[in-house]
């Protein structure tokens, strides 16, 4: 499975280290409109600061709805303006790598290459 930004994460070692198997609801701050920039991962973003970081090559999701609305929230207002909806993908292992860490809330999600991250999620609300 080749994933997207994949001769990044090869140069750093045991990147991604684990993988959480089986399908899951995850969940990620979008722009209202949603999009690819949407999905753009802070090593892209940031670079170079963050280039070093595995984690940074994936993309911060959350496995509920309040977990992703608690870090909208805490968005500054600038970040806010942008990021101001909450969008939804039922992610199975051929979508990509999962990484938990040690925050059960919080996973980092490595796409494959293959995977389109807008016809993959749709913004939710609460209700959904």
């Amino acid at each position: 499975m080749k994933l997207k930004f994949q001769e990044n994460i090869d140069k750093i070692k045991n990147c991604p280290s684990q993988n959480e198997i089986g399908e899951m609801n995850l969940f990620r701050c979008v722009e209202s409109d949603i999009s690819e920039k949407s999905f753009v991962p802070q090593a892209v973003l940031l670079k170079p600061k963050y280039q070093d970081m595995c984690i940074a090559w994936g993309i911060s999701v959350f496995n509920s709805f309040d977990s992703a609305n608690q870090m909208l929230k805490s968005l500054s207002k600038n970040k806010r303006v942008n990021y101001s909806k909450i969008a939804r993908g039922i992610i199975n292992d051929s979508h990509g790598i999962k990484y938990g860490g040690n925050n059960k809330k919080h996973y980092t999600f490595f796409p494959t290459e293959e995977f389109n991250v807008v016809e993959n999620f749709e913004i939710v609300n609460r209700n959904d």
